[in-house]
Order: structure tokens, then sequence, then C-alpha cells
């Protein structure tokens, strides 16, 4: 059986330089990428364990300044240290809420990411 998943359509102003920061920055990896023509905008899939987004510079997919929260696998005071030491825009301290342990960050077109630990008794 087929695993339901949800990609979020981010919106970017320009895929390949925003498919860098997410690669560098927060350790996803492209899966593929999509023109209708050349000349048209460009929409980059991209993954990172199982989180997985769509890039887009198309102007109907969505508005920039979005929020996205992550739960997330890895340690999340060791990845905020690296997204940190990798020139990333920190915009909430590392904090432990009800659900998680949890940062945010501003990739370069200003759409907001949460990353968190999720807590055994999330309230969230």
């Amino acid at each position: 059986m087929k695993t339901e998943i949800c990609m979020p359509c981010v919106r970017v102003t320009d895929a390949y330089a925003s498919l860098e920061f997410y690669e560098r920055c927060l350790g996803f990896r492209k899966v593929s990428e999509h023109r209708f023509a050349p000349g048209l905008p460009l929409c980059i899939s991209i993954e990172r364990g199982e989180l997985r987004f769509l890039l887009t510079e198309h102007k109907g997919d969505g508005a920039f300044g979005i929020c996205l929260y992550c739960y997330i696998n890895d340690d999340v005071d060791e990845f905020c240290r690296r997204c940190r030491a990798a020139g990333v825009r920190i915009t909430q301290e590392l904090e432990d809420m009800p659900w998680a342990r949890d940062f945010g960050l501003k990739d370069p077109d200003g759409n907001i990411l949460r990353f968190g630990n999720r807590k055994e008794k999330a309230t969230l």
C-alpha cells in the first residue's frame, strides 16, 4: 500500500537558488523538476527524510511568507547549530514548547520553517 503524503508548495523567486539553500543548509535533496515549456516557471520537488516540498516559481501556487512546521528525527539542537553555521537566518531560538523543542528560520524568500523534536505527550 502506498503512503499518503502532503507536499506543500513553497513559493520562491528562483527555484535553483532555493534548491541550493535547501540542500546546503537544511539537508534536503532534489527529487525532480518540471517546467511546462522553456521560459516558463520552474517547480522542483525536494525531500529530507519524510518531509517533501515543492519549490515553485508559479505565481498561482501560493504566497511568499508561509510557515511550515516540520517534526524531525535528528537532534533539533544539533540541527539548529548546523543551520546557524551554514549562515541560515534563525528567527526563533531553540525553545521548549508543550508539543516540541523547536526553532524557526527564514529561507531566502522569507518563508518560515520551524523544526522540532516532538515530545512524547505532545499537546499539538
